[in-house]
């Protein structure tokens, strides 16, 4: 990210009043903090593009913004006539990823600049500061929610004790080898496919223990903290947002992190035929007992949440979503057409996120996305690449053409939800 230090404050302290041309710089560069912090943290653009033309417009000034997942454009002029010429800014995104915790140190930071409670240069400095916060879980918490939500999703998919046991190992190593790549600043790049050939591997190797093992349930189980169901997600809402750039690039990455988790997975089936073993048959599975169902759900909930750094204060309600998404689904699939299930699901959690957001005044997304995770499409994304790979091209578009059904009930459950439950807030 590029130098942020603003010229000055505007704090009465410390001199006269800024003039216009120092103002909209002040204002330019705590709009590309501001914009730049909540892009590396997973905001979407067109909600980031409507959030800084408005807080310009508060300030007095006309913003024209540009942003895609990975960098932002900025240009701020005066909107009473002045000889200030325009501030031209660009701030380049390079990591991001969902920290909720965060976000909502970020939320704090810009609604205290909104009430003067801090001067612009002030929130650009605190702002500059929140990558230093401590996180809201401690480390080895923050490993045990990987294998925690690879166990518990077995049980979404109906999965035994034996698949349960073997999905936690399959989180547990998918820790070990993600930090291993961290080590070095290329090696992360290679984490979707090692993630790929880790699941395919603990399936070959259960189901060389254990032949009534279900080899779909553990892959499927195993890769759920991978696939980027998210992304896919809120590409389409980019889209239907008119956000054209930004929404086909999040697809076409998702796309690409598919792509390596199923190669991942077909290099590990490849050393399973060269080496022999293992079984290919695909047992049918009861629908697990309701306390089973129950009790996963709520170690699911409470992984996620802290996958996703969600703040301690609010962990109870960020967990409900969760239960609201399953609770939901469930009846919904029960009594009505299988497309409206993931509708009903995304409008019940996002009206609730933003019930919370009115009460806590914090971002809606720290209550949303733990709930919304659980209601993602990416494994069925996954099972339509699978299918095209095993020359099942008729299953594969199938799957694909489902998986953009779910997720375009989904979004349109959001968007409905933002517009008959507005959570009154910017973030």
């Amino acid at each position: 990210m590029t130098d942020l230090t603003a010229p000055g404050s505007t704090a009465a302290s410390q001199g006269p009043p800024a003039g216009p041309a120092e103002r909209c710089v002040e204002l330019a560069e705590y709009l590309t903090s501001l914009g730049g912090t909540l892009l590396s943290y997973g905001c979407p653009t067109h909600r980031l593009e409507s959030l800084l033309r408005e807080v310009a417009t508060l300030e007095g000034h006309d913003a024209e913004v540009f942003a895609v997942p990975t960098g932002l454009w900025l240009m701020l002029r005066p909107r009473a006539p002045s000889s200030a010429e325009p501030v031209v800014r660009l701030v380049r995104v390079k990591e991001w990823a969902v920290d909720l915790d965060r976000l909502t140190a970020v939320d704090r930071i810009f609604n205290d600049a909104l009430e003067r409670k801090l001067t612009l240069h002030e929130a650009t400095l605190a702002m500059a500061e929140i990558d230093r916060r401590p996180r809201p879980w401690p480390r080895w918490a923050m490993w045990a929610a990987t294998p925690l939500a690879t166990g518990t999703t077995a049980v979404f998919f109906r999965g035994g004790l034996a698949e349960i046991v073997a999905a936690a190992f399959g989180g547990v190593l998918l820790v070990l080898i993600g930090n291993l790549l961290r080590q070095r600043a290329d090696a992360p790049l290679l984490a979707d496919f090692a993630g790929g050939f880790v699941a395919g591997a603990v399936a070959w190797g259960a189901s060389s223990v254990v032949p009534s093992v279900s080899r779909e349930v553990l892959v499927l189980s195993i890769i759920i903290a991978l696939v980027p169901g998210m992304a896919l997600t809120t590409g389409l809402a980019e889209l239907a947002s008119k956000n054209l750039v930004s929404g086909s690039s999040r697809l076409m990455g998702a796309m690409i992190v598919f792509l390596s988790i199923v190669f991942g997975i077909a290099a590990a089936v490849a050393v399973e035929q060269v080496v022999g073993g293992g079984s290919t048959v695909a047992p049918l599975r009861p629908e697990p007992p309701l306390w089973l169902e129950g009790g996963a759900l709520v170690l699911a909930a409470l992984s996620f949440a802290i996958f996703f750094s969600a703040p301690r204060q609010y962990l109870l309600a960020s967990m409900a979503a969760g239960g609201i998404a399953w609770l939901v689904t469930g009846l919904a699939t029960r009594h009505l057409p299988s497309g409206l299930a993931p509708f009903l699901a995304a409008f019940s959690v996002a009206a609730f996120a933003n019930l919370c957001a009115r009460t806590t005044e914090r971002p809606a997304q720290v209550f949303l996305l733990p709930g919304l995770v659980l209601l993602v499409p990416g494994s069925f994304g996954f099972l339509s690449l699978e299918a095209f790979l095993r020359g099942a091209f008729l299953d594969g578009a199938a799957k694909g053409f489902e998986m953009f059904l779910i997720s375009g009930a989904i979004v349109t459950g959001l968007l409905l939800a933002n517009v008959l439950v507005p959570a009154r807030k910017f973030l």
